[in-house]
């Protein structure tokens, strides 16, 4: 370990000892989705870990300012993954980072996930066919993934491994199904209970006819959360959460519960609202 790591990570000392540093530095982690992927990304930079698989073919818009990271007014229309890795080697110039700027697809998911010992899912549940064979794959290899989201001020995730359910069979997400079908079972999967003050702007989304809302504390929390479960998985501390139960984390209810993450486990009314109508 050199001794320009060891003063970059001086104040984890006390909390994450050598050995467990030792096993961060070497644990390469892939990441697919660099939205909250990227506050996830740079959290981990900041854990200490140096090895890193990432993907999102996307550039900054300005409406993805008021929650992503290294969204701003100067990176809107740069890529995310450029950003990004900019921002992660001013931290550590030290880290090594293969990137995949086509996005995840059939032909690169294998090379995407080859050498890795964890994943992060945040690939865009628009991308339904990409995230259905992120989570395929990794489950075939036996890695562990980490599948997360915000809702409004609240975060989750739900870690999977070989010895639990799937992705597939918890969301019950497939490309046969409608759009709004794979959406609304995504959040009963991942949501013990939508937040009443954006449950009416949600239910107007699924109607393709307005957006889906997020906050940078619910992003922020789940990126916090998710960078403590797989530390804590790695280094084989404190309690663990595996998939089908996951953690939910409500700083407006002051609360943090484990929940059953199933599609099957709660139903969103969706009748509740009428989505808006395009104008003529």
């Amino acid at each position: 370990m050199s001794s320009l790591y060891k003063e970059r990570f001086l104040r984890s000392q006390g909390i994450v000892d050598e050995p467990h540093m030792k096993k961060i530095r070497s644990t390469r982690i892939a990441i697919g989705g660099l939205g909250l992927g990227g506050s996830i990304f740079l959290n981990l930079v900041r854990m200490g870990f140096e090895k890193f698989h990432i993907s999102d073919p996307d550039v900054y818009e300005r409406t993805n300012i008021n929650r992503q990271r290294m969204a701003k007014e100067s990176t809107v229309g740069v890529r995310k993954d450029e950003s990004l890795v900019r921002e992660a080697l001013d931290i550590n110039p030290d880290l090594e980072i293969t990137c995949f700027p086509e996005g995840l697809h059939k032909n690169n998911i294998h090379a995407f996930l080859e050498g890795v010992d964890w994943v992060v899912d945040v690939v865009d549940v628009f991308a339904l066919n990409e995230k259905l064979a992120l989570n395929e794959e990794a489950a075939r290899r036996g890695l562990p993934v980490a599948s997360c989201g915000s809702f409004g001020f609240a975060g989750a995730v739900v870690v999977f491994n070989k010895t639990t359910p799937t992705f597939a069979e918890l969301t019950g997400m497939k490309p046969e199904l409608p759009y709004e079908t794979n959406i609304k079972n995504f959040i009963q999967f991942l949501c013990p209970e939508v937040p009443d003050y954006m449950e009416e702007q949600l239910y107007k989304a699924f109607g393709r006819n307005s957006h889906i809302p997020f906050v940078v504390p619910g992003v922020e929390i789940a990126a916090a959360v998710t960078v403590s479960e797989i530390s804590k998985h790695i280094l084989g501390i404190g309690k663990e959460v595996l998939a089908p139960y996951g953690i939910f984390t409500d700083p407006i209810k002051v609360e943090t519960c484990i929940f059953k993450a199933s599609y099957l486990e709660r139903t969103l009314e969706t009748h509740k609202y009428q989505p808006f109508k395009k104008a003529a």
